[in-house]
């Protein structure tokens, strides 16, 4: 007997779901092309050293003919990294995709394993005018999916990186302090202090409880340190938000949010809605991605949007019903 059943973590779309998530993404691409980002299409076969230099436990490994270990593409930032440095195509340039990406979760946790992307890369372009774009067409691609309420939230990679680096904890202990600052697990924070005691310990310790509205984070977050790499970080953020605060209108901040890429390295957003459990866009600045395929550094911004998670935000909104 042939097998029905599919593999953990994959879905069938049909009709109603179907249709709605792809004119989701057709009229997102439209948009982005019409704005003057120049359509890019990537392979979803690459070799594993594109996505990191490790073999990743999360990433959909296989072998090809020859021997040769391929992913299917957990990401399409990094392919626009290979892109850049592989081809004769010149910056600055901005970029808009749409795909699949393929990214294994555990199996009782019941999440899909396969997504639907659309996003953008602005690479090559001054910082301060690629990261406001970025903010700012995330937020028109939202508007032209019908998203009917969601919620921009920034953070800054150097805070937790400059920690990190200072520390120089064993990789155990390090990986330990990064779940924790995640879950907000305030008991487990303080424990840490007491064990490896620094200069960050009442930044530390707070990390918790430094989410919500900007001005309130910035201000607790300023009195806790004297960093100057985390206080020029805080001021980064603070120019952004007075600089989007007209067109965003609330932008709230979370200081643990920790980058859900390893190649960001400034300023790192999410978007959150009321019916959607996890991020459904996320975006950053990842200058030093291009170095790994070595081509110069750059000044690079991008954001994906999960085109799944839209559907889970809008389809109560939907006229007509369906499957």
């Amino acid at each position: 007997m042939k097998k029905t059943t599919l593999p953990v973590g994959m879905h069938d779309k049909l009709f109603k779901r179907a249709r709605v998530t792809y004119t989701i993404e057709k009229n997102i691409s439209e948009l982005l092309m019409e704005k003057g980002f120049h359509r890019i299409e990537t392979p979803t076969l690459e070799h594993f050293e594109v996505f990191g230099d490790e073999i990743n436990i999360s990433h959909y490994n296989l072998f090809d003919k020859k021997g040769e270990l391929l992913s299917l593409r957990p990401d399409i930032t990094s392919q626009i990294g290979r892109v850049i440095a592989s081809t004769q195509v010149e910056t600055p340039i901005k970029f808009s995709y749409s795909g699949k990406v393929f990214h294994y979760n555990e199996e009782m946790r019941g999440l899909i394993n396969e997504h639907t992307q659309a996003g953008i890369e602005i690479v090559g372009f001054p910082a301060e005018e690629a990261v406001l774009e970025a903010l700012l067409s995330a937020k028109e691609a939202l508007e032209i999916a019908q998203v009917p309420s969601y919620q921009f939230e920034c953070s800054h990679a150097a805070i937790l990186q400059t920690i990190l680096r200072d520390l120089a904890l064993p990789q155990e202990v390090q990986q330990e302090l990064i779940r924790d600052i995640v879950d907000k697990n305030i008991t487990k924070l303080k424990e840490f202090t007491k064990r490896y005691p620094s200069e960050f310990d009442g930044l530390i310790e707070q990390l918790p409880y430094l989410f919500g509205d900007s001005q309130t984070v910035l201000e607790a977050a300023r009195a806790l340190t004297d960093n100057a790499a985390i206080l020029a970080s805080l001021a980064e953020l603070e120019e952004l938000i007075t600089q989007v605060s007209p067109s965003l209108k609330q932008v709230h901040l979370d200081l643990s949010q920790w980058p859900s890429m390893p190649y960001y390295t400034g300023l790192m957003f999410k978007v959150f809605g009321d019916k959607v459990p996890d991020a459904f866009v996320s975006g950053g600045r990842y200058d030093k991605l291009f170095e790994r395929f070595g081509a110069r550094e750059l000044t690079a911004v991008g954001w994906a949007i999960d085109l799944d998670a839209v559907y889970q935000a809008v389809h109560d909104h939907l006229e007509e019903g369906g499957t």
